[in-house]
């Protein structure tokens, strides 16, 4: 994977949960479908306005791009292509056609040959795309086109589901107060992003807060302050994460994050971020005072989730009486 070609490391992945949909079964049918076309790679790739991520790679030697692979928004690529004119794109043979020459893929990779489609959220917008790409020259037939758009049309139906399943499930994995996750929803998601950094190799740190002196406020200002305080802290949260990060109330003043790290030295960053969104925040009239102990670990992929939850709890205590 060449980086002087726009590629970094993950920063953002499919954000459902993936317990919704079958992987398994969206993985065979990308080894499928790179079978069917003698195709040394296949993918599906999501596109954000931050990036293009492969979301499934075939699984074979010769695909040089793993899943989790981000390649940047404005690079030259075949998918962007796709994305921006929302349809299909054959291209047999890359390298007479000078539009391609910036292109990575060809120019760093060898890659000459791309079919794919797009592939659509129930919404009509664009998730992605799903394609095949060869280091030599193709020519394809009518059917291998029909049979593309018709195994794209196998996962647009999961995302339609999907789409259905949430709707149904949104209240009940809410939090009616603040609008995140509530502890359900937050152990739903936190675990399907934690089988995703396995699967992408990625680092996660898991973050437990606690406001101080939490029974002062709503002694002193009322419940209904207590509320804007609660809210409060939920804004910030959203504001200092990614999108792909999953956060969460466990209940009365407590809340948790589960963020993407590059290193640990990332959670004192992190910490600091949420402290000085609260402090950014309290010119706001209706607000008292307040301050919040974070706790934090690093997250060890194969430790059950709720046993690293009080171990992020615990950290958190301790700050806490620190401060006393």
């Amino acid at each position: 994977m060449t980086k002087n070609a726009g590629f970094e490391t993950e920063r953002f992945l499919l954000d459902t949960p993936h317990d919704l949909i079958s992987i398994e079964k969206w993985q065979k049918t990308i080894n499928l479908l790179a079978k069917l076309f003698d195709a040394p790679a296949g993918f599906l790739v999501q596109y954000t306005p931050s990036g293009f991520q492969v979301t499934i790679a075939s699984e074979q030697d010769s695909n040089p791009y793993p899943a989790g692979v981000v390649i940047e928004p404005d690079v030259n690529i075949f998918c962007r292509k796709i994305v921006d004119t929302r349809k299909e794109l054959y291209v047999s043979n890359a390298s007479i056609d000078v539009c391609w020459d910036t292109n990575p893929e060809v120019r760093d990779d060898g890659f000459i040959s791309y079919l794919g489609v797009p592939v659509f959220w129930p919404s009509g917008e664009v998730f992605g795309t799903f394609c095949v790409m060869d280091y030599e020259e193709t020519d394809y037939q009518e059917a291998y086109f029909e049979l593309i758009h018709h195994l794209k049309e196998i996962l647009e139906a999961d995302l339609s589901m999907l789409g259905l399943y949430e709707q149904m499930q949104k209240l009940a994995i809410t939090d009616a107060l603040s609008g995140i996750n509530n502890r359900r929803g937050f152990l739903v998601l936190a675990e399907q992003r934690i089988k995703l950094a396995k699967r992408t190799n990625s680092q996660l740190a898991l973050f437990y807060l606690d406001v101080d002196d939490f029974k002062v406020i709503n002694d002193e200002h009322g419940h209904s302050v207590g509320d804007l305080v609660l809210k409060h802290i939920a804004q910030v949260l959203k504001e200092c994460v990614r999108q792909s990060d999953v956060i969460g109330r466990m209940g009365g003043d407590e809340f948790v994050a589960l963020v993407v790290i590059d290193d640990e030295s990332d959670m004192a960053v992190i910490r600091s971020r949420v402290l000085d969104g609260f402090n950014r925040k309290l010119d706001d009239s209706t607000l008292p005072l307040f301050s919040a102990s974070i706790g934090s670990v690093k997250l060890e992929l194969t430790t059950d989730l709720e046993t690293q939850l009080e171990a992020a709890d615990k950290n958190m205590l301790l700050r806490k009486r620190a401060k006393d």
